[in-house]
C-alpha cells in the first residue's frame, strides 16, 4: 500500500476551490485494473486548516472465506440509526505504535490511600510507640512491671505489679481483687500443688496418643475423627521445631476415660489418608518436680 499526501492548493485549481468551498468532496475510487491496483483519493483538512490530498493505491487480491449464512446476511443490511450518513471508512481504528506503559493498582497503594486520611494509621507509621514506662520514662523499650529500674518506682511511689516475697514464705501471695486466680487456688480447689497435680492425673488419665499420622494432619481433622466418640478437652499435634512439619502422632485428651476406651478400640489400626493408625493410651508424664 502505498500514500501520497499533496497539498490542497497543489492539487486543485481555484475552479474547484470556488466549487466545494469549505466543503470536502467525497472519496474518489478507481480500478481495480487489470493487474489489481485500486486507487482511493480522499481529501482532508488537518488541525492548522490546510486541505490535503490523500490518494491510495492499493492492491485487491481475492480470497475464498467460508463464513455462514447468517454472518453473510448481516453484512447486507442496509445501515440505520446513527450510522445512517456514515461512510465505510468513517470508523476505522487507528493503530498507535507508541509504547504506553500501565500502570497495574496493587493493595499497597490502595492501603496506603486509605491510611493517607487516617490520622491514627500516620501516627503508627512514623514508629512512634504509645507504650512508655512509667518508672523511667522510656517510650516502646518495656512495659512498667518489666523495667530494670524499678528501685526508683517506691521513690515515686508507684505500683510495679510485684510484691517482694517475704523472707521463710514460701506459699504464694493471694492474687488481688478482680485479678486472674488459677485453678489451683480457686474455691474448692484441695491445695496450690495437689490441685495441679490432680488436674494433671485427669488430664493423663484420659489422654489417647495417635501415631502414623500423615504430615498433612491437621488438629481440626483429628478433632472431627475423634468428636464422635465423646467431649474432647485438648488436641495436639507434635511438630519438629526445626523444619516446622509433623512428626507423625498427636495426643487426644477426651473428658471422659469411657469415651476414650470407646475411641481405641474402633480406630486403633484405622485407615487413615492412606496411613494405619495406631491408637493406645498415652503414657504419664514422669514428674519433673
Amino acid at each position: 500500500m502505498a500514500f501520497a499526501s499533496s497539498r490542497w492548493g497543489d492539487e486543485a485549481g481555484s475552479d474547484d476551490d470556488e466549487q466545494y468551498g469549505d466543503m470536502l468532496p467525497d472519496v474518489q475510487v478507481f480500478g481495480p485494473d487489470s493487474k489489481g491496483i485500486k486507487t482511493v483519493i480522499e481529501y482532508k483538512q488537518r488541525e492548522d486548516g490546510v486541505k490535503v490530498k490523500v490518494t491510495q493505491k492499493i492492491r485487491v487480491s481475492k480470497k475464498l472465506k467460508k463464513v455462514s449464512k447468517a454472518v453473510a446476511a448481516r453484512k447486507v443490511l442496509p445501515k440505520f440509526g446513527a450510522a445512517v450518513g456514515e461512510r465505510a471508512n468513517d470508523n476505522i481504528s487507528a493503530v498507535s505504535v507508541e509504547q504506553i506503559f500501565l500502570e497495574k493498582p496493587s493493595a499497597d497503594m490502595s492501603k496506603k490511600k486509605k491510611e493517607a486520611g487516617d490520622p491514627l494509621a500516620a501516627f503508627a507509621n512514623q514508629n512512634a510507640s504509645l507504650l512508655v514506662c512509667r518508672i523511667c520514662g522510656k517510650k516502646g523499650d518495656h512495659w512498667t512491671s518489666k523495667c530494670p529500674y524499678k528501685s526508683l518506682a517506691a521513690a515515686k511511689g508507684l505500683q510495679t505489679g510485684e510484691k517482694p516475697p517475704e523472707e521463710g514464705d514460701d506459699v504464694p501471695s493471694k492474687p488481688s481483687a478482680g485479678g486472674y486466680v488459677p485453678p489451683s487456688m480457686r474455691a474448692g480447689a484441695g491445695g496450690g500443688a495437689s490441685g495441679g497435680e490432680s488436674m494433671r492425673r485427669v488430664r493423663d488419665e484420659n489422654s489417647v496418643r495417635v501415631t502414623n499420622l500423615s504430615e498433612d494432619t491437621q488438629e481440626r481433622d483429628l478433632q472431627e475423627l475423634f468428636r464422635p466418640f465423646g467431649q474432647i478437652s485438648r488436641t495436639y499435634i507434635a511438630y519438629d521445631r526445626d523444619t516446622g512439619e509433623s512428626r507423625g502422632f498427636a495426643f487426644i485428651n477426651f473428658a471422659n476415660r469411657e469415651d476414650a476406651q470407646r475411641a481405641i478400640n474402633k480406630l486403633d489400626g484405622y485407615g487413615y489418608d492412606n496411613l494405619i493408625l495406631r491408637v493406645e493410651w498415652a503414657a504419664p508424664r514422669a514428674d519433673h518436680g
